[in-house]
């Protein structure tokens, strides 16, 4: 959806409530940026000689700067991205900008949006996975935390992405955290550094 900013709006998708806002960005131009600005600050900073600090925060002016010779874009066109994200993939503080979970790359972004964990999450796999999941857990695999989601439908979603069938695990939450396991919430996103077995369970889904 195309992306732009209204100065009695703000930033806006499609169309300003008052009709004066400018598009910044086309909605083909914001996936594929938003899809390269994901890579870059997860996992190959370096191939674009962006720097990424401790806490995976690299300097605006320099991403900005890989952007521009890229795809001809600006601050705002990348703030607008930022702000529009509906997953809140990105952070902007002070001059810096980070992706706030699905890391390769070696740097702790721990952080907890809030302290109200869901007692069940899911994550969903190719079936080729099942077996040694439930033998070993849930590991991070290329990441550097696991990934779940509120909701069947977004592990699914997610899921899809590998796998034309892939199969749905319920993940009870509430026990992990009880038992002093960090279950952290980051944007629509719900990360652990693992999950053991003993909290896995194959459940049916079907399309609503």
């Amino acid at each position: 959806m195309d992306a732009g900013y209204c100065e009695k709006c703000g930033f806006f998708e499609y169309r300003c409530g008052c009709g004066r806002g400018k598009i910044l960005i086309s909605g083909r131009d914001r996936v594929r940026v938003s899809k390269f600005l994901s890579g870059l600050l997860r996992h190959y900073p370096d191939r674009f000689g962006i720097a990424l600090d401790r806490r995976g925060y690299a300097k605006l002016e320099d991403v900005l700067g890989v952007l521009r010779k890229r795809y001809g874009i600006g601050e705002m066109e990348l703030r607008a991205i930022v702000e529009l994200d509906r997953k809140r993939r990105f952070e902007l503080v002070d001059g810096r900008i980070r992706a706030r979970y699905g890391h390769s790359v070696d740097v702790e972004v721990r952080w907890t949006e809030d302290k109200s964990i869901p007692e069940k999450l899911y994550h969903a796999t190719s079936p080729e996975n099942l077996g040694s999941i439930l033998k070993s857990g849930l590991l991070p695999m290329r990441r550097r935390e696991v990934h779940m989601t509120a909701t069947p439908e977004e592990a699914v979603e997610v899921g899809m992405r590998h796998s034309n069938a892939p199969v749905l695990i319920e993940i009870d939450a509430g026990e992990m955290v009880k038992d002093g396991i960090d279950v952290r919430k980051k944007g629509r996103v719900f990360t652990a550094d693992r999950v053991p077995p003993d909290y896995l369970r194959v459940v049916e889904w079907k399309k609503t």
